[in-house]
C-alpha cells in the first residue's frame, strides 16, 4: 500500500486510464465506424435492388394495363363470360396472353431470353375482333410451340365471387386447360386474398398483386406478379368475372447481388420475395426459409411501415434484415422484397480490431510505464527531498534548505528555501512579541493589525504589588534584582494565564492582569478573584524555598473602560483605560500582605461563589467620594 501512494506511483496510475480510455475510445468509435460502413453498404445495395424492381414494375404497368383491359372488353370474352363459358374465354384469351407475355419479358431485358427463345411468336394479323388470324377461322389457336414452364405466364378466370374458374365444357378449354397444367399451376382453386371481402367491392378497377404457383415439369414454386382485370359486360358494367395474368420476376438482380458480395465486405446478400407465408428464393438454403418469412410475416403485423431494418437471430447467428412492400396500398395481401446478410463477418473484423487496438493499447502502456520510470526517478529524488524538508520544517527547523536545480524543480525549491527562510523570521518576529507581548494580543494582532482598535468593554483589572521591595532590594546587586522579579513574574504570568487572564504590563514590582480584554467572558470577576486567590498561595509556596521571601497585595475592581492598542505608529502597547483601572491600582496599594481587596462592583459579583467581607470606606487619592471596599479569601 505504501508504493501506490508514492509519487511514482501516482504517476503511472493517472498514465493508465488515459491510455485505457483512449484504447477504448478508438476501439468503440472504429466498431461504430465499420457497423455504419456495414449498414451503409447494404442499404445501398438493397436501394439500388428495390429502384430496380418498382421501375421494372412501373414499366411493366403502364406497358401492360391499357392492354389488358382492352382485352377484357373483346366481344368474344365478354360473351362467353356472359354466357359462364370459362373454357371458351381461355381459349380466346391465352394465346393473346402468351404472346403479349413473350413481347413483355424479350423487352424487359437479356435475362430472360434463355427461357423464352423457345417461344414461338404468336401471328399479329387479327381481324376486327381482335383474335388471330387463325383464332378468327376455327375458333382455336393456331398450333406453335409452347413455352417452358419457368418462363410461361400465369392465366386464369376467375367468377364473380373470385374462385378460379376449372370448367372442362370444349375440347378447345380442355386442351387450354391441359396445358396450362403442364406449365403453370395454383395448388388450389381458391382465392387467397378475399378473407370473406365482397370480390365486387375489392376489384373495382384493375389490380396488382402477387401469387405463389407451380411451373415446370419440377413443379418449383415461383412469384408471379399477377394483373388481376375485371371483365364487365359494357350493357350495363356488371361484374361477369375477372382474367389473371402473371409474368415471373426477374430474379437476376437478387442472384446476381449475392454472387457480387459473396467476396466482398459484407459477404453474400441473401434475398428473396415473401409472398402469401413464404419466402421465394434461389439464394437462401431451403432450412432457413420458413424460419425468414417468420420474422418478416410477424414484422409487417406489428408495424405497417413499407420499410423495415430490423436486427435478427438466424440459425443462432446475428442477421441485419431489410425488406420493403412491393405493393403498398393494394386490397390484396402484401409482398415484400427481403434482403439479408450475417453479422458473422462483422463481428470477426470487430473482434480482430479489438486485439489489435488491445495489443497496440498495450504497447503504448508498457511503453509509456517505460518513460514514466525514466522521468519519475528524475523528479522522485528532488521531491522526495522536499518532502524530508517540510518534515524538517513541521518540526520547527527552518534552517533546512533543499539543493536548486535550473529545472522547473528548482524553482519551486527556491521557492520553498525562501519560504524557510521567511517562516525562520517569523518564528523570530512571534517569539519576541509573544515576549513583550501577552500571547492572546499576539496572536490577535497577528491575525489581523487592526483587530484591537479603541473600544469599550466590561473589564475586571487585577493589581498585584510586591510589599517591601524597595528596602529588601536597596543593598543587593541588580542582577540579583532582576532575576528575583523575573522569577516571581514567571510564576505569577503562569498563574494569570491558567484563569484566563491577559497580562497588560509589568511595571516595576507590579504586575496588571486584565479579564474581559480582548476577549470576554460571563464569569470574568470570578476568574479575576480566583487568580488572585491563587497567587497568593503560589507566592506562599514559592516562600517555602526562596531565598528572599516576598509577601504581595492585590487590589480588584470591575467597569467599562477604554480598550486597544495605543502609542505610536512604530510602538503600540494593548492597555485600557478608565476610572476603575486608577480605582483598582488604589486597592492594590491599601491592601496588606497577603490581602486581596476588591471594589463594590466586583464584590457583588462575587456574591454567592465566594466569602466576602465588607472593609470601612475607604478615602482613597483621586477619588472625591469614599470608596466601599471588601476583602476576599
Amino acid at each position: 500500500m505504501k508504493f501506490f501512494s508514492t509519487f511514482r506511483a501516482r504517476l503511472i496510475l493517472s498514465v493508465f486510464p488515459i491510455i485505457a480510455g483512449i484504447t477504448g475510445g478508438v476501439i468503440l468509435l472504429s466498431e461504430m465506424r465499420f457497423s455504419a460502413t456495414y449498414q451503409r453498404l447494404f442499404e445501398e445495395q438493397f436501394e439500388n435492388l428495390i429502384r430496380g424492381v418498382t421501375e421494372a414494375k412501373n414499366r411493366r404497368f403502364e406497358a401492360l394495363a391499357q392492354r389488358l383491359d382492352a382485352l377484357a372488353a373483346m366481344q368474344p370474352v365478354v360473351v362467353a363470360m356472359r354466357e359462364g363459358d370459362p373454357g371458351r374465354a381461355t381459349a380466346v384469351l391465352k394465346p393473346l396472353l402468351e404472346s403479349l407475355a413473350q413481347e413483355r419479358m424479350l423487352s424487359e431485358g437479356s435475362g430472360f431470353a434463355p427461357k423464352l427463345n423457345a417461344m414461338k411468336q404468336v401471328p399479329r394479323t387479327a381481324s376486327r375482333t381482335g383474335l388471330p388470324k387463325a383464332d378468327v377461322e376455327t375458333g382455336l389457336p393456331e398450333r406453335r410451340d409452347k413455352p417452358t414452364g419457368g418462363a410461361a405466364p400465369f392465366i386464369a378466370l376467375l367468377d364473380v365471387e373470385g374462385n378460379f374458374l376449372t370448367g372442362t365444357r370444349t375440347r378447345a378449354l380442355e386442351a387450354a386447360s391441359d396445358a396450362e397444367t403442364a406449365e403453370v399451376r395454383r395448388r388450389t382453386v381458391k382465392m387467397p386474398w378475399l378473407g370473406g371481402r365482397d370480390f365486387r367491392e375489392v376489384l373495382s378497377q384493375q389490380q396488382v398483386g402477387y401469387l405463389l404457383v407451380e411451373a415446370g415439369e419440377k413443379r418449383a414454386e415461383q412469384v408471379r406478379e399477377v394483373f388481376v382485370t375485371p371483365v364487365r359486360d359494357p350493357g350495363d358494367d356488371r361484374l361477369l368475372g375477372a382474367f389473371l395474368f402473371g409474368l415471373p420476376l426477374p430474379a437476376l438482380a437478387e442472384r446476381a447481388l449475392y454472387e457480387q458480395t459473396r467476396r466482398g465486405i459484407l459477404g453474400e446478400i441473401m434475398g428473396g420475395i415473401y409472398v402469401e407465408g413464404q419466402l421465394v428464393s434461389s439464394t437462401v438454403p431451403e432450412a432457413q426459409k420458413a424460419e425468414i418469412a417468420g420474422i418478416v410475416e410477424a414484422s409487417m403485423q406489428r408495424s405497417d411501415k413499407e420499410r423495415r431494418e430490423l436486427l435478427c437471430t438466424i440459425d443462432g447467428i446475428r442477421h441485419r434484415l431489410i425488406y420493403r412492400v412491393l405493393n403498398p396500398g393494394s386490397p390484396f395481401p402484401q409482398a415484400a422484397q427481403v434482403s439479408f446478410y450475417s453479422l458473422a463477418p462483422l463481428q470477426s473484423e470487430v473482434r480482430e480490431l479489438r486485439q489489435n487496438a488491445l495489443a497496440l493499447g498495450l504497447a503504448a502502456l508498457g511503453l509509456a510505464l517505460l518513460l514514466v520510470m525514466i522521468v519519475s526517478r528524475s523528479l522522485s529524488g528532488p521531491v522526495s527531498a522536499l518532502v524530508s524538508a517540510a518534515r524538517e520544517i513541521e518540526q520547527g527547523r527552518y534552517e533546512v534548505r533543499v539543493r536548486e536545480t535550473p529545472d522547473e524543480l528548482g524553482q519551486v525549491a527556491r521557492s520553498f528555501n525562501e519560504m524557510a527562510a521567511g517562516l525562520a523570521l517569523q518564528d523570530k518576529y512571534r517569539s519576541v512579541l509573544n515576549a513583550v507581548a501577552d500571547r492572546t494580543v499576539a496572536e490577535r494582532l497577528m491575525e489581523n493589525p487592526g483587530a484591537l482598535g479603541g473600544e469599550l468593554r466590561q473589564v475586571t483589572m487585577l493589581f498585584c504589588d510586591i510589599r517591601g521591595f524597595t528596602a529588601l532590594t536597596e543593598r543587593m546587586p541588580p542582577h540579583e534584582v532582576i532575576e528575583l522579579l523575573n522569577e516571581h513574574m514567571t510564576a505569577l504570568t503562569e498563574v494569570a494565564y491558567a484563569h484566563g487572564g491577559t497580562v497588560d504590563k509589568f511595571v516595576g514590582d507590579l504586575i496588571m492582569v486584565l479579564f474581559g480584554a480582548p476577549e470576554s467572558r460571563p464569569d470574568d470577576a470570578l476568574r479575576a478573584a480566583r487568580c488572585a486567590l491563587a497567587m497568593q498561595r503560589c507566592r506562599r509556596e514559592m516562600n517555602q524555598s526562596a531565598r528572599h521571601p516576598l509577601e504581595i497585595g492585590i487590589g480588584l475592581a470591575t467597569g467599562m473602560v477604554v480598550a486597544g492598542c495605543m502609542g505610536s505608529d512604530r510602538r503600540l502597547s494593548y492597555t485600557v483605560l478608565g476610572n476603575q483601572v486608577n480605582l483598582a491600582a488604589r486597592l492594590c496599594g491599601i491592601a496588606q500582605a497577603g490581602e486581596v481587596i476588591t471594589d463594590a462592583a466586583t464584590a457583588e459579583a462575587l456574591s454567592g461563589e465566594m466569602a466576602v467581607s465588607p472593609m470601612p470606606l475607604q478615602q482613597l487619592k483621586g477619588f472625591s467620594e469614599t470608596i466601599q471596599a471588601c476583602r476576599i479569601g
